[in-house]
């Protein structure tokens, strides 16, 4: 069974999460059934096929809380006509009834109340008169924009609402990226005038990261953090220009087109053996290139030139 658009998947799924709501109360296979309806992704939703044909098997000579045989044939051909004629707008954070149910899921976390998919559900068809289909699609929509967290005590918006964790973030979109020690000595330490636990940091990353508000990366060997819109191939030039070394070697190939590997230490006048681990990595990132000839020249990677000059300016301003 394969459906043909997001649209009807959502009202597929909240079709068949009726029907199965009305017999086998209290069977845990049910249960399942009806959580993993909540969290079936479009593409792919191969589980939710699953455990609709596991669930037709079962019910097989079953009856329903109506003492009725439950009529599978008919839910196929209905499932059927919805892939032709479902139409509805795409959902948004602008869309009022998603931000009421926002509001119910807040209230509910601010209550100390542990977010879950079927409490959430439960609560916000109680409140608001949305059509089932329609509520389901929502909750579905904000789990998956990392909105709302299933398990958690916390929203997007109010996971931010503990300074230091703002902070943490802040300072990554300022600076288009932070690894691990510098997160702890400049923001940590803002606080006493003491380095924080690595264990507090790590768990604010973590909220930011299940927030879909920052990814990480390595870089060599260092674990670096991104803000959630940036790019990683900007993420990693950003990161390495961070060095000052990296810079002045980056921004003396702006100046010449292409230069001795051999000469760059004398002209920078810097510590030979640094400016060539320097030189190896920048290489490996694919930053600057070597022209395959005697000369060994290097030059900036034309392909990455832009960015590279770009992120170099940021940090001639700053």
């Amino acid at each position: 069974m394969m459906l043909q658009s997001e649209i009807a998947f959502y009202l597929s799924r909240f079709y068949l999460y009726t029907k199965i709501n009305k017999f086998e109360r209290g069977n845990s296979f049910r249960k399942t059934v009806k959580v993993e309806i909540f969290r079936a992704s479009f593409d792919p939703f191969s589980r939710f096929v699953e455990l609709y044909l596991e669930m037709k098997q079962e019910s097989k000579g079953k009856v329903d809380n109506n003492e009725k045989f439950v009529n599978w044939t008919t839910i196929d051909k209905d499932l059927d006509i919805m892939k032709e004629k479902i139409i509805a707008p795409p959902l948004s954070l602008e869309n009022p009834n998603v931000q009421s149910v926002i509001v119910i899921a807040e209230d509910m976390m601010n209550q100390g109340k542990i977010l879950t998919i079927e409490r959430l559900y439960n609560f916000s068809k109680k409140i608001l008169k949305i059509p089932q289909s329609g509520l389901i699609s929502i909750i579905h929509y904000l789990i998956n924009s990392h909105v709302l967290l299933e398990g958690s005590k916390f929203s997007r918006e109010t996971v931010l609402m503990n300074r230091l964790r703002k902070n943490i973030l802040e300072y990554i979109r300022l600076n288009g990226c932070a690894h691990f020690s510098i997160l702890r000595r400049e923001v940590l330490s803002e606080r006493d005038g003491n380095p924080g636990s690595s264990g507090q940091l790590v768990w604010h990353l973590e909220m930011l990261m299940n927030f879909n508000y920052i990814k990480k990366i390595k870089v060599g060997n260092f674990t670096v953090f991104l803000p959630i819109e940036m790019e990683v191939k900007l993420g990693i030039i950003n990161f390495l220009l961070m060095d000052e070394i990296n810079r002045k070697i980056v921004d003396l190939l702006t100046i010449q087109n292409s230069i001795k590997n051999s000469d760059i230490f004398k002209i920078l006048d810097e510590n030979r053996g640094k400016v060539n681990y320097r030189l190896k990595n920048l290489i490996n990132y694919d930053l600057i290139c070597v022209k395959e000839d005697p000369s060994k020249e290097v030059y900036l990677n034309p392909d990455k030139q832009e960015d590279i000059i770009n992120i170099l300016n940021k940090f001639k301003k700053n």
